[in-house]
């Protein structure tokens, strides 16, 4: 017999997948931004914006699950347009953070605003019991979720 806490983390492993798979259907959807940055470098964009105080390559490799001899090619190619800086860490001089320009700030930025934009249209879609329902289970996910830290 299944435990109760073995049955929510079956329903919350089913639900990454769906969740993924609604997200990338919804960036999709978005409108295309012009610009020259590959798929994989917006991911790197995209984990550097939410990186408050910085990320090391290292953590950076780690979070998008790729080797930190994968990524250096990209992040100098992402460096050379201008969209993030290196800078040593001032307490460990082997750690190298990355940290966007205001142009790489700009381009996640829009980027998320029609993630955004899109969601919000997608939501409207939904009858008021379902806006309600939704409401009260993300609320409640990510303040359970935020004590797992």
């Amino acid at each position: 017999m299944e435990t109760k806490v073995e049955n929510i983390a079956k329903n919350y492993i089913q639900l990454i997948p769906l969740f993924y798979g609604k997200l990338t259907t919804l960036q999709k959807a978005a409108p295309k931004t012009e610009h020259d940055l590959t798929h994989l470098q917006f991911h790197i964009l995209e984990a550097v914006f939410h990186a408050v105080d910085g990320i090391s390559m290292t953590q950076l490799a780690q979070n998008i699950g790729i080797s930190k001899q994968q990524l250096t090619p990209l992040v100098n190619k992402l460096e050379e347009a201008e969209y993030v800086k290196r800078v040593s860490d001032t307490n460990d001089k082997r750690v190298v953070n990355l940290f966007l320009t205001e142009k790489g700030r700009k381009m996640a930025s829009l980027r998320w605003e029609e993630f955004y934009h899109t969601l919000c249209k997608r939501f409207d879609e939904l009858n008021e019991d379902d806006l309600l329902d939704l409401e009260y289970a993300l609320t409640k996910i990510n303040r359970i979720l935020s004590k797992l830290e």
